[in-house]
């Protein structure tokens, strides 16, 4: 089946690992346990491995020749070029005890994938060692966990295999990269429904945060509400800067073609229905060392329902999305969202029925986990 996309195709191949830990002391992280877990697992890559000053780790020179480096650092003046995304815990829970399981997942994109020996040892190494989260009110360290098992995961076949068994040291190169082709296969798979009236559903499950310009203003704004035109340029810019930089043809991938391909994009999204929107705004804060200060990590989360026959030709757009996250601070883990026929679809063929509305969760928790914080200040608005 052909989706006609006004695009080059995006020949990246991606990893999904999914990690399962256990906690050997007390581990607090706060709701949102995205930056905790990155700022932990690259203080220890970039300790171990790299003892390069930071005006010398973002160095493009120094990248192409350090992994570490070309891993955690890898800028170019935008940081949707990382060739990696976090994706946290989807519960809530602020604490994990003694014995207690998690999950979370790393994807790598790209050639980010021979670098999996530092990927792991510094998982293990954050858990087991350094620790993560906040520190004990009478050690003063971290919590620690031991990790249990990795697998790689395929979300659009639903298979998955284990490439670190629990209790064994020897680590297995996955096979289960995903692929353009298998974006196609999946694009196929929904089609059909969508084209015969049917509903697709996007369901945000770690803060989506967006920022974009609105036509004749020199002002960014975030998208509180959420806009399919604005999420289709932010997450096809996403893409084209990705390939650009970590697929097998980066020079398909310039300037004029992106541009070219957000102008035939515009319409299609236009044409789109959103029948249910059951997000809400998220608000977190966290700590980037990068700029020596708190980061607020706000974004909307929930669920929404669109329609139309335009959307058969956005789906491989929306599917590479969900495996690269979309929007800011995916390497922190936001961003993280699924896509799949509506609810109400599967049950009895009637469109999404949730409710819950618009009712903003208006704390501001920070990645550790206490309140308080500084809540994001700019306005939102519409792109026309």
């Amino acid at each position: 089946m052909t989706h006609n996309l006004p695009l080059p195709p995006f020949d990246l191949t991606a990893h999904m690992l999914t990690f399962t830990a256990e906690a050997l002391t007390p581990i607090e992280m706060g709701a949102f346990k995205g930056s905790a877990l990155r700022g932990a697992w690259k203080a220890y890559l970039q300790t171990a491995y790299c003892a390069a000053p930071l005006s010398t780790r973002q160095d493009p020179l120094h990248q192409q020749t350090c992994p570490v480096c070309y891993l955690t650092e890898y800028e170019s003046g935008h940081e949707s070029r990382r060739p990696y995304a976090f994706r946290p815990p989807l519960d809530r829970r602020p604490r994990y005890s003694p014995g207690e399981r998690f999950t979370f997942g790393i994807t790598l994109l790209g050639n980010a994938m021979v670098l999996l020996p530092y990927v792991l040892l510094a998982v293990r190494e954050m858990g087991e060692n350094n620790g993560i989260g906040r520190r004990g009110e009478s050690d003063r360290r971290r919590g620690r966990f031991r990790l249990v098992e990795v697998r790689a995961v395929h979300p659009f076949r639903r298979e998955a295999e284990t490439i670190l068994a629990e209790g064994s040291t020897n680590v297995h190169v996955p096979t289960l990269g995903i692929t353009a082709a298998d974006i196609a296969a999946e694009a196929d798979r929904l089609t059909p429904a969508l084209q015969s009236g049917g509903s697709l559903r996007l369901r945000f499950l770690t803060p989506l945060r967006m920022v974009y310009r609105p036509p004749n203003t020199d002002r960014s704004r975030l998208m509180r509400r959420f806009d399919l035109a604005v999420f289709i340029q932010r997450l096809t810019e996403r893409l084209f800067s990705l390939a650009a930089t970590h697929s097998r043809q980066p020079d398909t991938y310039t300037r004029s073609a992106l541009r070219q391909a957000i102008h035939a994009l515009r319409p299609l999204a236009a044409e789109a229905t959103l029948h249910h929107d059951a997000t809400r705004w998220w608000d977190v804060v966290g700590y980037s060392s990068r700029i020596g200060r708190t980061q607020p990590l706000g974004g909307l989360v929930g669920e929404i329902t669109l329609s139309g026959t335009a959307l058969a030709t956005l789906l491989p757009l929306l599917l590479w999305g969900e495996v690269t996250q979309a929007g800011k601070n995916v390497v922190k883990g936001e961003g993280v969202y699924e896509v799949g026929e509506s609810a109400g679809q599967r049950a009895s063929g009637s469109a999404g029925q949730r409710t819950g509305g618009r009712a903003d969760e208006r704390t501001s928790e920070s990645a550790d986990g206490r309140t308080g914080g500084r809540a994001d200040k700019r306005t939102s608005g519409r792109c026309k």
